[in-house]
C-alpha cells in the first residue's frame, strides 16, 4: 500500500503505512469544502502561492497536464517536472546529492516509479515533504475520491449503507477502498458475476483495474466527475500536510473567515 507521506510524524501515516480513520475524515472534509468552494465560483486566495513542488519522474511529461500538476497549480504552487536520468544507486553519493538538491529547490517532492526504499532515502536527505506517487491508482487518495463520489450520489454511512464490488478484491486500490469504506461506516459485498448489484443501489465495477466505473441508482457516474473529485482529494492532501503550514485546521480557500 502506498503511504500518504513517508515521514512517520506526518498526517495520514501510521506504523505500516496505513491511512487512519481520523485522517480520512479530515482529508475528506477538506476535499468536500474545496469542491463546494469551486462550484460556488469562489476564486479565493492561493494558499500554495510561493511554494515549489517537484514531480520526480522517470519519463518526460505527457502532453496533457497530470491531475496532480493541475491540483497543485490551481492552489498557486509552481510545479516542475524533474526527470531522473540514468539510474542512480540508492545510498550512493549521487543519490544523496540529488536528494539534497531537491530539498534546496523545492518545498515538496512527489516520487513516481521509485521503490519505497528510494523514496525514504530521498525524504531523509531532502528534508522536505516527500510523497509516494500521490496520483497513482494504488494510492489511498484515489480510493478516497472514489468513495467521495459515491457518497455525493447518496451512499451515506449508516446501517443500510452497502456497495457491491465487482473485480479483484486483492488489488491495492481495492484494499484501500475497502478500508476507507469500512472506516466511513459503509459495508461492501461481492457483486453478482453478471455485473448486477442486486438489491444494492451502488456498484463499483473494477474489472478494469486502472479504470473503475462507479454506479449510482441513476446509472454509471460520469468519469469527468470522478476525475474532478480526485483532483480535490489531492488538493486536500497537499493542504493538510506540511506543504502548507498553518492551513491544516483553517478554512478552505474561498471559505468565509
Amino acid at each position: 500500500m502506498h503511504s500518504i507521506l513517508r515521514s512517520p510524524n506526518s498526517p495520514g501515516l501510521c506504523p505500516g503505512g496505513e491511512f487512519l480513520a481520523g485522517d480520512f475524515s479530515a482529508v475528506y472534509a477538506l476535499a468536500h469544502r474545496l469542491k463546494a468552494s469551486s462550484l460556488a465560483g469562489a476564486s479565493g486566495n492561493k494558499p500554495l502561492l510561493g511554494k515549489n513542488i517537484a514531480l520526480l519522474r522517470l519519463r518526460p511529461p505527457e502532453a496533457e497536464m497530470s491531475t496532480l500538476h493541475r491540483a497543485a497549480m490551481d492552489l498557486g504552487a509552481r510545479v516542475a517536472h524533474v526527470r531522473l536520468g540514468s539510474p542512480i544507486e540508492p545510498g550512493g553519493t549521487r543519490f544523496r546529492n540529488l536528494s539534497q538538491m531537491l530539498g534546496r529547490l523545492y518545498d515538496a517532492v512527489d516520487c513516481s516509479s521509485l521503490t519505497p526504499a528510494e523514496v525514504r532515502q530521498i525524504e531523509q536527505h531532502a528534508g522536505v515533504t516527500v510523497y509516494d506517487d500521490l496520483e497513482s491508482v494504488d494510492h489511498p487518495m484515489r480510493a478516497l475520491a472514489d468513495l467521495m463520489t459515491l457518497r455525493e450520489h447518496g451512499c451515506a454511512p449508516g446501517t443500510n449503507a452497502q456497495i457491491a464490488f465487482l473485480g479483484d478484491p486483492l488489488s491495492k486500490r481495492a484494499g484501500n477502498f475497502f478500508r476507507l469504506a469500512r472506516d466511513a461506516g459503509i459495508r461492501l459485498r461481492e457483486a453478482d458475476p453478471s455485473g448486477t448489484a442486486g438489491d444494492t443501489d451502488f456498484l463499483v465495477d473494477a474489472l478494469d483495474a486502472d479504470h473503475w466505473v462507479l454506479h449510482a441508482p441513476s446509472g454509471p457516474i460520469d468519469a469527468v466527475e470522478c476525475s474532478d473529485n480526485h483532483r480535490f482529494a489531492l488538493q486536500a492532501m497537499l493542504l493538510i500536510t506540511s506543504v502548507a503550514e498553518g492551513l491544516k485546521t483553517g478554512p478552505a480557500p474561498g471559505d468565509a473567515a
